[in-house]
């Protein structure tokens, strides 16, 4: 880097060298306006400015391009925070399959407010589902449900079958008589 002094020609040869000290402490081989951005932030810096964003559903096993793409959503991010919209995003990125089910939608009506995540059995494998991962699921969906709402988590499987009916009949006519022996004495 080239150095430049601010100081003033008549400064002393203290302040001189006490700059020189710090121009070799605060020499960043960063820009400010790089950190700040997610296309040109490092990838070591990620994580912080995913924090200065209040990223809170950060996970460190994303790709560097989740990551950055993560951090390029922050705003818009926060801004659709506390709406339908944000759970659906949330459970698009865990499996499209899940399904949202708002209190008004649910027949009978449930209480206002709250609303049922379902994670179809049939369409989402054993393996996908685990604890640790509903309860992933569960963690992501609290932060961007709205504060008001409640919701339940619920892993249903939906069945059908066809019922077949089939009778046989059949007359006929039993007759019984009983012959026993009478003895005259």
């Amino acid at each position: 880097m080239i150095y430049t002094s601010i100081l003033p020609p008549a400064s002393t040869p203290l302040e001189k060298a006490l700059e020189q000290a710090a121009a070799s402490v605060l020499d960043f081989a960063t820009p400010v306006r790089d950190v700040w951005s997610p296309a040109h932030c490092p990838a070591g810096h990620l994580p912080w400015l995913a924090w200065g964003l209040a990223i809170s559903h950060w996970k460190t096993g994303w790709t560097i391009e989740r990551k950055r793409a993560a951090v390029a959503d922050a705003i818009p991010y926060h801004r659709r925070k506390g709406t339908r919209q944000a759970v659906a995003e949330v459970l698009t990125d865990h499996h499209p399959a899940f399904q949202i089910v708002e209190w008004h939608e649910a027949n009978p009506r449930r209480t206002p407010h709250t609303f049922e995540v379902r994670a179809p059995a049939a369409e989402i494998s054993a393996d996908f589902l685990t604890v640790a991962k509903a309860e992933e699921i569960i963690a992501d969906i609290a932060v961007a449900k709205p504060a008001r709402a409640h919701f339940d988590f619920v892993q249903n499987l939906d069945l059908t079958s066809g019922m077949f009916m089939a009778a046989a009949g059949m007359s006929g006519t039993v007759a019984r008589s009983d012959y026993g022996a009478i003895h005259d004495e």
